[in-house]
């Protein structure tokens, strides 16, 4: 394998074999290259391929990683090697091993919506609304909870108030209403692995046995339990290799613990840490700015990023007088510089800290009929039909999956209103049976209309028939069809939604998913069974699910910095630059601001060639126009990098003719 073309620091990464390794790679060092080789190495060293586990955040990232290594040392062996996310590799010890604590082998996995959907429910129950009681926080706050392998108890023991104190009784019904329906949260996927290992450490010790090799991308966003988990797999041989940034740690807000990257030494003495300090993406401009500015947080892993690239021209500060400038000037300088440096769309990314930031600038990109991307809207697979159809495909599974058929019991509509839930819901606290089973249920169906306890009878008799033809893996799709088809879920879009070209957008969308289910069926071959198809969605995180949305052309990319991690562009616009907006009010109430910092310089280093960032003197808040104060990021930029352009200089009253040789004015700037 040829390794000249690593750089030192990453040579001797790629050649450490045995040991705990942490590699802190700054941003554009090159470490998924370094990963991949390392595990080429180790696989030429005569290590076999299933000794290695290899861990990351998002599906993508495994499966690049994969790639990369079939290119170095052949497909067969890469195969052979275990790679994934935390949740996946989960799943796979849970589904050999979930009956030991009291579940079925072939459990359901509860998609965020679904236990939205729960924890409302089980607060209605309870009791725990008005103000204060938000199901959204309690759900939040039960998440983190978990990540920080906190009981209901522990919450109980440290509530002070009364919604501290509901929340520990909500905790405890979500828990045990999931189990009862043979369900599982994603923060299931890895406390119940830790449960397992502790009730039979002999699972622990064959896993062990297996995966000798240990590598985690992206250390710094792992939580309590992701450590738990690499530590206690790691064991005392100890060869785990982590690789990460602490600059980068941008989700605590998530339960991501950045101690568990400044602490590694602590918790594996002797290890032995090589730091990826050259950077291959940026000029030398945009480094230096980055690294004055995450020099001011004080707890981190010292390193300082350069590049062999060349320093680049100076980074331009602008100041617009409001908000509704800010979108019109980076849509002019945007269209000019497109025009003038014949750069196409796809150079540009617009990056701001809050989701409803975009609305401004859509606006005003439509308006100069710049094409545009925009990053988080709704993913395909979070649209209605299909969350409904993955609902009747749920429930045909698992009979035991109420809030999958409480979703499509009225979908299409069969009569079912608020009084035939709420007896269906009576008769289950009387008999403790899950509500597919209810459904025939003679007293039940005699309280119904005719037309409704027919509709119900029919549909819990299709249910049984899908649940009976997915036993066979074949023709995964052909069954879906037939599920859809049925149920009259296909058919009853058209009388569902209007005006008829919306039924047929959501119809499509279903021929679109039955696609999915065919592509799927062929890439697992003979074996693929309707259980594995519903744990490739339901598995997929934020970043696997990110998607353009509905234009005809790709363009400029609008995006949350969170979104943008991992990316880069030739030119980034960082915008909303001022206090309380970038850092956010809660950060700045807190007087914490290391992890704002830190989300500042990924949005700082996602730029290659040129870096706008811009700030408004005053923005409407609420409908009111307020004056702002620019962040103190940017003061903590040298003015040496900067090119600092004021109002004046850009929106004073000009002809048509100024004002386009001021805009190429400033665009010469960022030429490279």
């Amino acid at each position: 394998m040829d390794l000249s073309g690593l750089n030192p620091q990453q040579l001797e990464a790629v050649r450490h074999m045995d040991g705990p390794l942490l590699i802190l790679a700054g941003a554009g060092t090159g470490k998924t290259r370094v990963i991949t080789c390392r595990a080429a190495h180790l696989l030429r060293r005569g290590v076999p391929p299933e000794a290695l586990l290899m861990v990351t955040f998002t599906n993508k990232a495994a499966g690049e990683m994969q790639e990369r290594i079939a290119a170095l040392t052949g497909r067969e062996q890469a195969r052979r090697i275990t790679a994934g996310t935390f949740h996946r590799f989960g799943l796979m010890i849970l589904r050999r091993h979930i009956a030991r604590l009291g579940y079925s082998p072939r459990f359901g996995i509860a998609p965020e919506s679904y236990q939205a959907g729960l924890v409302k429910s089980i607060m209605g129950e309870l009791g725990a609304t008005g103000e204060g009681y938000d199901p959204d926080r309690f759900q939040a706050r039960i998440s983190l909870a978990k990540n920080a392998l906190q009981t209901a108890d522990d919450l109980r023991a440290s509530a002070v108030t009364p919604v501290d104190r509901a929340l520990a009784d909500v905790y405890e019904a979500y828990r045990r209403q999931l189990k009862m329906m043979d369900l599982v949260d994603f923060d299931d996927l890895l406390i119940l692995v830790l449960e397992l290992w502790d009730k039979y450490p002999q699972v622990l010790e064959e896993l062990r046995e297996r995966h000798r090799y240990l590598m985690v991308d992206e250390y710094q966003d792992t939580n309590q339990v992701q450590f738990q988990l690499v530590a206690r797999l790691a064991g005392p041989a100890r060869n785990l290799a982590v690789v990460g940034d602490d600059d980068q740690s941008i989700y605590g807000w998530r339960g991501a613990t950045v101690d568990n990257i400044l602490r590694f030494e602590d918790h594996f003495p002797n290890a032995k840490i090589i730091r990826l300090e050259q950077n291959y993406r940026s000029t030398g401009t945009i480094l230096e700015a980055a690294n004055a500015v995450i020099a001011c947080n004080p707890k981190r892993h010292g390193k300082r990023l350069w590049s062999g690239l060349d320093r680049g021209e100076p980074i331009i500060s602008l100041r617009v007088p409001d908000d509704e400038a800010e979108a019109a000037t980076v849509a002019d300088l945007l269209h000019e510089y497109h025009r003038d440096q014949e750069r196409p769309w796809t150079d540009f990314a617009i990056l701001y800290r809050s989701n409803h930031q975009s609305r401004a600038f859509e606006e005003k990109l439509r308006q100069a009929q710049i094409p545009y991307v925009l990053v988080g809207s709704k993913s395909f697979f979070e649209r209605k039909e299909i969350l409904d159809g993955l609902s009747l495909i749920q429930a045909a599974a698992n009979p035991k999956d109420d809030l999958a058929l409480l979703r499509v019991l009225n979908v299409p509509p069969r009569g079912v209103g608020e009084k035939t839930v709420e007896r269906l819901r009576e008769l289950q606290q009387r008999t403790h049976r899950p509500f597919q089973g209810l459904l025939h249920e003679p007293d039940f169906l005699g309280e119904l209309s005719p037309a409704t306890a027919a509709a119900l009878r029919k549909f819990g008799a299709c249910l049984v028939r899908a649940r009976e033809s997915f036993q066979k893996p074949d023709n995964l799709a052909a069954k879906i069809r037939a599920l859809f088809d049925e149920s009259g879920y296909l058919e009853g879009l058209g009388r569902m939604y209007k005006p008829r070209e919306d039924a047929l957008n959501r119809q499509e969308n279903l021929m679109e998913f039955l696609n999915a289910a065919a592509e799927f069926e062929k890439a697992e071959g003979p074996g693929a069974d309707i259980g594995a198809f519903l744990d490739r969605f339901t598995l997929m995180d934020m970043n696997d699910r990110r998607e353009e949305s509905d234009h005809d052309t790709r363009g400029v990319t609008l995006m949350t910095v969170h979104a943008a991690k991992g990316l880069e562009y030739p030119a980034v616009f960082v915008v909303g630059l001022e206090n309380n907006l970038f850092p956010n009010p809660h950060a700045v109430e807190d007087g914490n601001l290391d992890e704002e910092r830190r989300l500042f310089y990924v949005a700082v280093t996602r730029a290659r060639q040129f870096l706008v960032l811009v700030h408004a003197e005053k923005r409407r808040v609420r409908g009111d126009l307020q004056r702002r104060r620019v962040s103190p990021f940017l003061e903590e930029i040298p003015a040496e990098l900067l090119a600092i352009h004021t109002p004046e200089s850009v929106f004073r009253q000009v002809t048509p003719e100024e004002r386009a040789a001021m805009l190429a004015e400033l665009l010469a700037k960022l030429k490279e």
